[in-house]
């Protein structure tokens, strides 16, 4: 995959989740918060997610893998997310945190690579992304209580969408940034 094509996939993934993710925050309500729990916990959206992101991360994984296992890695990236939809609690809530630690990867390995102005702009963003995302694939209740909180409290609501967008705007800026 030649560069330009993975700046614009993952810039354009990772603005599509974070801009799903403020959208999702900001309409949260006390009406409504059944619905957004229940997306934490939707084992279609976790196996869509988790094939996407294992897939991608097979390359990756054969420089560190032992040789023995290399002719399992994608045999192993087609059935660990069956198992999760059948065995895993917040299937989507991992599989989506997964998806934005990669985002987060590409974006901070495309910055430095490409060397565009922004450099320590879209490197700090990234971090921060990455962060969380790791945070919430640790603990992925954290997607559900983030909605509970944002139907209780405006303030909250607003100032989390904000976030979420601001990150979404991050994502769509760099694919300009490194193409210019």
């Amino acid at each position: 995959m030649t560069d330009t094509v993975s700046i614009i996939i993952w810039s354009f993934l990772g603005s599509l989740i974070c801009a799903a993710a403020g959208f999702a925050a900001f309409k949260s309500a006390p009406e409504n918060i059944a619905k957004l729990e229940k997306l934490t916990r939707n084992r279609y959206l976790g196996l869509v997610f988790g094939w996407f992101a294992l897939f991608v991360c097979v390359p990756h994984a054969g420089a560190v893998a032992p040789g023995f296992l290399l002719p399992f890695l994608y045999p192993l990236a087609v059935i660990t997310p069956i198992l999760g939809f059948f065995f895993v609690d917040y299937p989507a809530s991992r599989a989506v945190s997964g998806t934005l630690i990669l985002c987060a990867y590409y974006l901070i390995h495309l910055a430095f690579d490409h060397k565009v102005t922004a450099t320590a702009l879209f490197a700090v963003c990234g971090w921060s992304i990455g962060a969380f995302a790791v945070w919430c694939s640790g603990m992925p209740w954290v997607w559900r209580d983030i909605f509970r909180r944002c139907s209780k409290n405006s303030r909250f609501r607003l100032v989390t969408a904000i976030i979420f967008w601001l990150f979404a705007a991050v994502f769509a800026s760099f694919a300009g940034a490194a193409l210019i």
